[in-house]
């Protein structure tokens, strides 16, 4: 019997977003900067999550090229949308934690700033010329440039006043246990938004007749 799954899209989004706004509101605050951790801590998951989005999205593609299947061609594209999506997301909560850290909105001589808005530039032209091509080869072969792409700018982006990784340097075991917690639905909303798009037909932009997998798939 097949079973629509757009059906469940909705109803696990709203779990994961309710279960991360739980994790926040039950949180503690931080010794220095109090209730502004709850932010800050969403800020990094989000981080978290479109980067991982966007590896996956490489890593992904690179299946694509070996094999040619379309179903890692669908995956790929729904990764770099989702994972952009979340990337995006991650800079805009960086917003008011930073005025609410620093004093300025944007912290525009940070690197970490700096290489916030590259990849967003970087993977939004990815998402534009794989629109405008529909190729699927060569978005594949897109997907996993920018995939190192991010790597490489993540390994050398220095920092001047932002912690480099302010959270598993924490003292507080608890907190670093809270980001963990907080990570499960982050990412998981990353992944479920992905996996909506894979039965949605705009990420299907270059592989043609590809096999009809569309919003029904069969129950085993």
């Amino acid at each position: 019997m097949p079973i629509d799954i757009r059906r469940y899209f909705w109803p696990l989004l709203a779990l994961s977003a309710g279960l991360a706004a739980l994790i926040l509101l039950l949180m503690p605050a931080e010794r220095t900067i109090g209730a502004i951790i709850k932010i800050v801590y969403l800020h990094g998951a989000l981080s978290r999550a479109g980067m991982i989005g966007f590896l996956a999205a490489g890593a992904v593609g690179s299946a694509y090229l070996l094999s040619s299947r379309p179903a890692h061609d669908r995956w790929g594209r729904a990764f770099l949308l989702s994972g952009w999506g979340f990337w995006t997301a991650h800079f805009l909560v960086s917003v008011p934690a930073t005025h609410l850290t620093w004093g300025p909105w944007v912290a525009w001589g940070e690197p970490r700033v700096t290489m916030t808005l590259q990849i967003m530039g970087a993977g939004l032209v990815v998402i534009a010329v794989n629109w405008l091509l529909r190729d699927a080869r060569f978005a594949a072969a897109a997907d996993l440039v920018l995939g190192i792409a991010v790597l490489w700018l993540a390994a050398r982006s220095g920092v001047i006043r932002h912690p480099l990784d302010p959270i598993s340097q924490s003292p507080s075991t608890l907190l670093r246990l809270v980001y963990l917690m907080l990570l499960v639905p982050v990412v998981g909303s990353m992944v479920i938004v992905a996996w909506r798009l894979t039965v949605a037909g705009f990420v299907r932009w270059g592989t043609g007749n590809t096999d009809q997998a569309s919003s029904l798939v069969e129950a085993r």
